[in-house]
């Protein structure tokens, strides 16, 4: 964890008021004794944010969703395609407009406020539900067979677990047909009796009802932002709330910290004690496809994009003109580390998770994890040490010269 030096800081209580998070780490270590940052322009910061990457990244998500959910797009072509010839040649191509957009919602993660953010997220959690717990995928057999029987099926009744990107990856990507009830669901008890034809059918008829909703809720985020006489564009940039909205974009970039370190790496490798097993093979994200570090890869791109504002203002600009210039391009070869790691990386993390068996390896990924400059035969366990750089910084050096709040979901998380 690194230390700023410089003797115009002080150890003093960073209060702010106004804060949007009530939960709010409000104690920073570091705070300001004669540089506030009040002459660096937010506003142009906010507005350079909004109209270069979150609204485009919105617009790109709404525009592949509706493409992927059109009855002549190339799921619906894989759907017609099931028993001919050419099947695979279509769930190839729909598999391939999955991912591209899977790397899209994977974007959209690092900035998740506003319209995307709004009761609990709901919108957010309908295009991908990786946050509101695991896959449920008993739960998602019981709906492909009610949804292909029951013309008053409603995909709106369903649990997020069994919606979103996560529950299509799942009708598209596994291999295995059987369901994965226990004998004690009645619904189910005769599935895998069915021939694989009707199976694949029936599966694929949920995921283009899956893609479709999937589809509206792209479509109503990226319009809240921009459609209409008042849109959330200018709620969000409105000065009067300028500084609590500010806040809302230096939360979102803790996706990093409390998603793609811990929740898709640190848990599911056994290192954070929220799992409580020797690993969580179970809470990987993207397990079907094995785009799991595909994904750890977009957030961190997109974390880098945010950072540097792209080609123009970014908080690496902000950071500078507080004097710690340094400190800015730390952060830019700390994420430079972790993607060239990814590219070295060839093993899936399913393949590393299911590695880790008992003391010695777990040992090992502990070690991996402490000293990531190190060669380990466990690189999943030395990229969550190098995400941790970025996010240590980003719990103490960032917040206390962007002059925010730690958002309260991180103050539990001590690894």
């Amino acid at each position: 964890m690194s230390i700023i030096k410089s003797t115009s800081w002080l150890f003093i209580p960073l209060l702010l008021a106004g804060c949007v998070d009530k939960s709010r780490d409000l104690t920073s270590p570091l705070s300001t004794s004669d540089q506030d940052n009040n002459d660096f322009d937010r506003g142009s910061l906010m507005v350079h944010l909004v109209d270069s990457i979150f609204i485009p990244n919105y617009k790109t998500t709404s525009e592949l969703a509706s493409a992927f959910s059109s009855e002549n797009g190339v799921l619906a072509e894989y759907c017609g395609a099931i028993g001919l010839p050419n099947e695979q040649e279509k769930l190839d191509l729909a598999q391939a407009a999955w991912r591209e957009l899977m790397d899209a919602v994977q974007q959209t993660e690092m900035h998740i406020l506003g319209p995307a953010q709004r009761n609990e997220s709901a919108l957010q959690n309908r295009i991908h539900s990786y946050a509101t717990g695991n896959l449920a995928t008993c739960g998602l057999d019981q709906a492909v067979i009610q949804f292909n029987q029951d013309a008053n099926f409603s995909v709106n009744s369903r649990a997020l677990n069994q919606r979103g990107m996560g529950a299509i990856e799942y009708l598209l990507y596994n291999d295995n047909l059987n369901h994965s009830c226990s004998s004690q669901v009645l619904t189910t008890n005769t599935w895998n009796d069915s021939s694989d034809l009707s199976r694949k059918t029936q599966r694929c008829n949920l995921a283009l009802e899956l893609a479709t909703d999937v589809d509206k809720a792209s479509a109503e985020v990226y319009e809240q932002w921009t459609v209409g006489d008042s849109t959330y564009r200018e709620e969000f940039l409105d000065e009067a709330s300028r500084g609590d909205n500010f806040q809302l974009i230096t939360d979102a970039l803790f996706y990093i910290e409390t998603y793609t370190k811990s929740s898709k790496l640190a848990i599911p490798l056994g290192i954070d004690p929220k799992c409580s097993a020797v690993t969580c093979p179970n809470l990987i994200e993207s397990a079907y496809s094995k785009t799991s570090l595909r994904n750890i890869e977009i957030n961190t791109q997109e974390f880098l994009r945010i950072f540097n504002g792209g080609d123009g203002l970014g908080f690496d600009d902000l950071i500078a003109d507080a004097g710690f210039s340094d400190t800015a391009a730390r952060f830019k070869n700390q994420s430079a580390q972790v993607l060239n790691k990814l590219d070295t990386i060839s093993a899936s993390l399913t393949d590393q998770v299911s590695a880790i068996t008992g003391v010695e390896e777990e040992t090992t990924c502990t070690n991996s994890m402490a000293n990531p400059q190190d060669s380990s035969t466990l690189d999943a366990c030395s990229l969550t040490g190098l995400l941790k750089l970025i996010t240590d910084d980003l719990k103490i050096d960032f917040v206390t010269i962007v002059n925010v709040p730690v958002p309260g979901r991180v103050q539990s998380d001590n690894d």
